[in-house]
């Protein structure tokens, strides 16, 4: 944080001064701004591959739910085998 103020500062005197005037950078500036550059650059690049993972990771999901619903709602001889299996793991009237 207290880089970039100096850059700021930086950027604001370079605005500031005259054309014919070259402003006192320190040492190591160029090489700074470049690996500050280089790190944004990969941060949006990794943001991008993860974004791309989820949204992957969602169609999938939402494949698979879809393609389990599906199945199940193929046939009403499905849910009748369904609901007799329930009733011959509970008995509703006691027996």
């Amino acid at each position: 944080m207290k880089e970039e103020k100096n850059v700021e500062r930086l950027f604001a005197s370079a605005r500031n001064a005259s054309i014919g005037a070259i402003p006192a950078m320190p040492a190591g500036f160029a090489e700074k701004i470049l690996r500050q550059h280089r790190n944004r650059v990969q941060e949006n690049k990794a943001f991008l591959r993860t974004s791309i993972l989820s949204v992957a990771t969602a169609l999938i999901i939402l494949g698979t739910v879809l393609g389990i619903d599906m199945t199940n709602s193929s046939g009403s001889d499905d849910q009748d085998s369904t609901v007799e299996l329930a009733y011959s793991l509970w008995d509703p009237a006691g027996n």
